[in-house]
């Protein structure tokens, strides 16, 4: 089997993964003792079901490469781990306006950074969006530069990112041997790509579908309430602002009031399993060549505890079906990336 395909199998029996950009992206980064334990326990949720963990980081997410170094110290803590996880980062973008740079020098350059940074193989690698400015169907030199780094063994495959399903086609077209997986935002409140072709596109090619934000960026916790401030990018984005915020969080209390609250104390359920359980559930045969891998965070031990608690996040059919039902009706006050001046 090639390494692709192994990556392929071994995401496709992975149920949850880890996305660490929280643990540094921050005007408060966690702790590294704090962050170590959750990212262990995150290694021994997986280790426990007879799974190689997925680390989900980026070179940007922090100043400084502080989220690679971070697991650069991390795997040096604990070096007999390193077999048990497989990680994926993105690149490709200037750390300093978060502008595409997709140049095959600049990829090239990119990826050794990362590898630099971590300390460690690197088995995935994604450029985290397409550089539009280099025109074309997409920049071809991008994946010139990716694939020329599996060839020599520098990494095992290439993720997408943000794309759109004519990109992912034309991509898959000339590059297939060398794709793995696809990143993209999927949770109750950006439902985009069960609709816009992302996901068919995805399963026709059968590459790996990684979820990432499957709680809302925090919507669906149960954390946040109208008067939430963030010291973080929500604050410009325009579903987190304090008008789009009383009406975004009829979700958040349908979902608190007709799912988990209906539950019994034998079989509880939590907002943040509700919600990825939502997403684990369309895992159901429908898209048969694809499996979708949501990757929540969880700055804390309790709270990769919860997010990684299988038993809990599954729901029912007829939960699935009220849920489903609700959408319908559902609009979602500001677009994924819609900021405010």
């Amino acid at each position: 089997m090639s390494k692709t395909g192994e990556l392929k199998r071994q995401l496709n029996q992975l149920h949850t993964g880890y996305g660490l950009m929280s643990l540094t992206w921050r005007a408060d980064p966690v702790p590294q003792e704090q962050a170590f334990e959750a990212m262990e326990l995150v290694v021994s949720l997986a280790q426990a079901s007879g799974n190689k963990a997925f680390f989900n980081v980026g070179e940007f997410y922090g100043p400084d490469y502080s989220n690679l170094e971070l697991v650069k110290a991390f795997f040096e803590a604990k070096p007999e781990l390193r077999e048990h996880v497989l990680i994926s980062c993105k690149g490709g973008i200037d750390n300093a306006t978060l502008s595409p740079k997709g140049k095959y020098a600049d990829v090239l350059s990119s990826i050794e950074q990362c590898v630099k940074h971590l300390g460690t193989h690197l088995d995935i690698f994604e450029v985290a969006r397409l550089d539009k400015s280099l025109g074309g169907e997409y920049p071809r030199e991008s994946f010139e530069a990716m694939a020329s780094m599996v060839d020599k063994g520098i990494i095992d495959g290439i993720s997408l990112s943000e794309v759109t399903a004519d990109e992912i086609r034309a991509i898959g077209h000339d590059w297939a041997k060398y794709l793995v997986c696809v990143e993209v935002e999927l949770s109750m409140f950006s439902p985009q790509i069960l609709h816009n072709g992302v996901l068919d596109a995805c399963n026709n090619l059968g590459l790996i579908v990684i979820a990432y934000s499957p709680l809302g960026r925090g919507l669906l916790t149960g954390t946040i309430t109208k008067d939430s401030a963030f010291k973080d990018f929500r604050s410009s984005l325009k579903r987190f602002q304090k008008d789009s915020l009383q009406k975004n969080l009829a979700l958040t209390e349908f979902l608190q009031d007709q799912i988990v609250d209906q539950r019994s104390s034998t079989n509880p359920i939590s907002l943040p399993q509700v919600a990825l359980g939502w997403v684990k559930s369309l895992n159901n045969g429908k898209y048969p060549h694809t499996h979708i891998v949501p990757i929540p965070s969880g700055s804390d031990k309790r709270k990769v505890k919860e997010n990684f608690d299988e038993s809990r996040a599954k729901l029912t059919v007829s939960e699935i079906e009220k849920i489903n039902e609700f959408l319908k009706s559902f609009n979602v006050v500001g677009d994924r990336y819609e900021w405010v001046s």
